[in-house]
């Protein structure tokens, strides 16, 4: 039997060295010599049982060369079979070969082309393995997982006399099962949105959410926004479990905790919204899921953090030169004093805790709701009459001069601003165009894709539905046209990047798949289909309907932990019209307000003129058509 069929269980294996079971080699006092050896040893020392689903593990053919046409840097006059997947895998190169002993061969692998060409390095990262043939059929699989999508396989040596017999990706994925969907005949750029979004979900995804698959980090605020692309999609809760759990276990005594975990080595990354956001989370998932032990279970760390951010607050409750980094964005914001996006944030992890509190009964619900009623009042100030805008940040009461897209997405999306500052800040923003996505003309800061959530929710709240959907497609088009991944990026381009404040070229390349960038099928289901779940398990779910002059007609499901909602929405100079099926044990209430004649001498469910009372009409588990007349 040859030495590349190792990986079969009848291989003969009998004459290879026993493993070493390892003794502790750390702390005082020092092992003893005749210390036994064990399987728990420093830093391994305890065994936690998995908690999530298995990874599913195949390998995918590469399939044949492609012709010529595709540069690879550093390749000069060197024999190169180039390969394209036709899609970005996170996996591990395989290769089977047979080639004279000594032969050096690189594997070069990269997500996507940059400049029509193959990088070296790509995306900050190099993806090259070296491969050094026995003179016999070798089979060689990397050892470090990649995003692979194109690969080169570069003969430095002896390239005339090797031969490749396969060429393949051992891929490792999350097994995400799609059960969500959106139908938009009007506006098709929307639902390939909302697929790119589930696609970048799962190639940044492996046994946790990561930000994108060139860190490969476990951050709290990149799972919150991977969990608005999850829960209408996928319905995953499990992952999001894992990460609430890992990252309250690296808590500090005096309540922070990292930006992501598990740590790497002694980085103990503090990132104060990632803290927020990991509070948001906590939320997020007792919505969703209604595990209900899980959250009890890590509410005294929850509290141990708010108590620490209480310390850094000002008298209106809001957060004021803390002694913490804090990030938002990739672009420059005024982090002097108090940021306003930065305490958009923590209301929002404040509102979010109170209604955890507010669930479970506990006592200082109300005391937070409180906090969160002193914050807004705070934030108000913010608010520059002559600019029509908030500004970035309050310097011991002296206004910014720092404008941004940030901070007045956060004023629409936490409902801070007036009906009348909406109004006026949602103009003011769609005016301004794409600029050069970096700033506006006026100097206002462009979010990058990471903080454009809270834009266009903001928008959609203080009532520019097809004006902040239309923006979606403007921003994010770009990112899904044919000879890209159909995934949504980092930044606005792969080239370069406007953390400077000006756009500058980036050579190395940005990830093209960001979990930040995965939120927009919430906004779809939210402010398209309407649904928005308020009670833990989604065991009530409120129905809106938001008119749009564009989107006419649109039809989606979303997973909840009983099966699937259903809706569709109608609309035409007669009546709206909603065909709804509502799981087991749900009940969803239908908002009237956003109906028009909504009171029973004009709606009709299931043909009938059904009477009721006050803002809701509540409907059980069924199925139901309701129509509105006008």
């Amino acid at each position: 039997m040859a030495f590349w069929d190792w990986m079969t269980l009848d291989y003969e294996d009998s004459d290879w060295e026993k493993a070493t079971v390892l003794k502790r080699t750390v702390g005082w006092p020092s092992p003893q010599k005749n210390e036994r050896p064990g399987h728990l040893v420093p830093p391994w020392t305890t065994l936690v049982e998995r908690d999530i689903p298995y990874l599913m593990e195949g390998h995918i053919a590469a399939g044949s060369p492609v012709t010529p046409g595709v540069n690879v840097e550093g390749a000069g006059q060197c024999r190169v079979e180039i390969y394209d997947v036709g899609q970005v895998l996170y996996g591990r190169p395989s290769l089977e070969i047979e080639a004279p002993e000594g032969t050096v061969v690189d594997i070069m692998s990269v997500p996507y082309l940059l400049s029509g060409e193959i990088r070296k390095t790509i995306a900050a990262s190099r993806y090259t393995d070296r491969l050094i043939c026995s003179g016999e059929r070798d089979q060689w699989t990397a050892f470090y997982e990649k995003p692979v999508r194109w690969l080169a396989v570069v003969f430095r040596t002896a390239a005339e006399d090797a031969v490749l017999h396969d060429v393949s990706i051992s891929r490792s994925a999350y097994p995400f099962v799609e059960q969500g969907s959106v139908n938009i005949p009007s506006a098709p750029e929307l639902e390939m949105i909302w697929h790119a979004s589930a696609e970048t979900i799962r190639v940044c995804t492996s046994d946790a959410y990561t930000d994108n698959y060139r860190e490969r980090r476990q951050y709290a605020q990149t799972a919150y926004y991977a969990c608005l692309g999850n829960y209408p999609v996928f319905g995953d809760t499990a992952l999001q479990r894992r990460y609430l759990i890992q990252i309250a276990q690296e808590q500090l005594a005096n309540g922070m905790m990292p930006a992501y975990a598990p740590r790497h080595g002694g980085d103990f990354m503090v990132i104060l919204d990632s803290n927020c956001f990991w509070i948001r989370g906590l939320h997020q998932y007792l919505i969703h899921s209604g595990d209900e032990e899980t959250v009890r279970a890590l509410l005294p760390a929850a509290r141990k953090l708010m108590e620490l951010f209480a310390g850094y607050s000002n008298q209106d409750g809001l957060i004021d030169s803390p002694p913490y980094p804090y990030w938002l964005d990739h672009v420059v914001q005024d982090r002097r004093g108090a940021n306003f996006c930065l305490n958009g944030h923590y209301l929002g992890a404040v509102e979010d805790f109170a209604a955890v509190l507010q669930f479970f009964g506990e006592d200082d619900a109300g005391a937070f709701a409180a906090l969160g009623q002193r914050m807004r009042a705070g934030l108000t100030e913010f608010y520059v009459e002559d600019r029509s805008l908030f500004c970035d940040a309050m310097i011991d009461g002296v206004h910014s001069d720092l404008f941004s897209e940030h901070a007045n997405a956060m004023a629409l999306a936490m409902g801070i601003a007036s009906p009348e500052q909406q109004k006026a800040i949602a103009e003011k923003l769609l005016a301004a165009g794409t600029g050069d996505f970096v700033k506006h003309d006026d100097g206002t800061i462009m979010v990058t894709p990471a903080m454009s959530y809270f834009l266009h929710k903001g928008l959609c709240e203080a009532g520019f539905i097809d004006e902040s959907f239309a923006l979606l497609e403007e921003r994010f088009n770009p990112m899904l046209e044919e000879e890209h991944n159909g995934t949504l990026w980092e930044e606005w381009w792969l080239d370069a990047t406007g953390r400077s404040g000006k756009r500058r070229p980036f050579p190395a390349g940005r990830s093209d798949a960001q979990t930040e960038s995965a939120f927009p099928p919430a906004l779809m289901t939210e402010y398209l289909l309407g649904i928005k779940a308020v009670s833990p398990g989604m065991q009530r779910v409120k129905l809106n309907y938001y008119a749009s002059e564009r989107i006419l007609h649109r039809k989606g499901s979303v997973p909840t932990p009983r099966g699937l909602i259903t809706v569709e929405w109608k609309a035409d100079a007669s009546s709206i019209q909603l065909n709804l099926t509502v799981p087991e044990e749900t009940e969803v209430a239908l908002d009237r307000a956003g109906l028009g004649r909504s009171d029973s001498r004009h709606m009709l469910v299931n043909g009938e003129r059904t009477p009721f009372e006050g803002p809701y009409l509540k409907l059980s588990p069924g199925t139901y058509r309701v129509v509105v007349e006008r």
